[in-house]
């Protein structure tokens, strides 16, 4: 457990700097949203120069968490002399190469990073990571707390949808009792918790339903080492008008079976990148299968990149998915 010195040590040493840009991984997620947009309103309360710049869009089904449009992407940036001579923060992850092509201005600027995953561990006076918490909005919540910041209605509901993402509505094992203090207090800035969980849970595209069809067609389920994984071509889910993102979640239903320990979703993104990603529970430590190949995230919920063809993907990650499984 971390101590609040992690929280005033990091906070002294963001008053430190003056001029900010903010990002998180590619594919945003709500709690990379929910802590870019809360760190740059406590940044902007401050009287701090922060811009807040990502090398994805964010995806139709979080674009509500973000009315106002302030979180800006490569695709769409006109001047990108605002980059340079800022101090990169990267949020919810603490590996400038998860932030796709943001990496590039990284010489051009100091960076430190804020991010609650099991990777990597430990912090220093520029990686702040804190994996005994269930999510980066709450770290971004502490700090807001410091500073004394009451909080607008935008940044309240960001936050706690980037919680309840994280810690899958309370349900995943870091939750912990201030979580719940959190989210009680972010309540009270008008966030209406059964509202979050329609907007994130029940908005997305219908070809999500038809997808499913092709998953369940590709199912495998492996009972006696208890992993059941899905896999699906890139031609598959476009042709349905879906982007890559429109799957997140679906891994969840594979770990649903009492039996089943571990699931997998190979999601073929290109003919030779792969993107895999891994729920599991209970004890069941997934991250060294990910690990091999440069991923990251918690033990229940990971993932990686291979790059290779998804056949060969699928027969070389699987041994070592076994393995974890045996091992745990």
């Amino acid at each position: 457990m971390i101590d609040k010195s992690f929280y005033t040590t990091l906070y002294e040493r963001i008053m430190s700097q003056d001029r900010f840009l903010l990002t998180t991984h590619c594919g945003p997620d709500p709690d990379g949203i929910g802590g870019e947009l809360g760190l740059n309103y406590l940044l902007n309360q401050s009287g701090k120069d922060s811009i807040v710049l990502n090398n994805d869009p964010i995806s139709p089904m979080y674009r509500f968490l973000d009315p106002e449009s302030q979180i800006m992407n490569l695709e769409t940036l006109k001047d990108h002399s605002v980059i340079r001579d800022r101090t990169i923060v990267l949020i919810d992850t603490s590996e400038i190469s998860r932030t796709g092509e943001i990496q590039r201005y990284a010489d051009h600027n100091s960076i430190m990073a804020i991010d609650h995953h099991d990777s990597n561990g430990g912090h220093s006076d520029t990686i702040f990571q804190n994996p005994s918490v269930g999510s980066t909005s709450e770290i971004i919540y502490e700090l807001l707390e410091i500073a004394g910041i009451s909080l607008s209605s935008i940044v309240a509901h960001a936050l706690y949808a980037g919680i309840v993402a994280d810690t899958g509505y309370f349900r995943f094992g870091k939750t912990r009792s201030r979580t719940h203090e959190i989210a009680g207090k972010l309540m009270e800035y008008g966030v209406h918790p059964p509202d979050i969980a329609e907007r994130l849970y029940n908005s997305a595209p219908a070809g999500r339903l038809l997808v499913k069809k092709i998953l369940y067609n590709n199912l495998t389920v492996l009972e006696k080492d208890s992993i059941a994984y899905f896999h699906i071509k890139q031609s598959d889910w476009e042709q349905l008008g879906l982007v890559s993102d429109d799957l997140g979640g679906i891994v969840n239903e594979l770990i649903e079976p009492y039996k089943i320990k571990a699931g997998i979703l190979f999601t073929e993104r290109s003919p030779n990148t792969i993107r895999v990603s891994v729920r599991s529970k209970g004890n069941a430590n997934m991250l060294p299968a990910v690990a091999k190949y440069g991923g990251g995230g918690h033990k229940n919920a990971c993932g990686a990149t291979i790059l290779l063809d998804l056949q060969s993907a699928i027969k070389e990650f699987i041994p070592e998915a076994i393995s974890c499984i045996q091992n745990s």
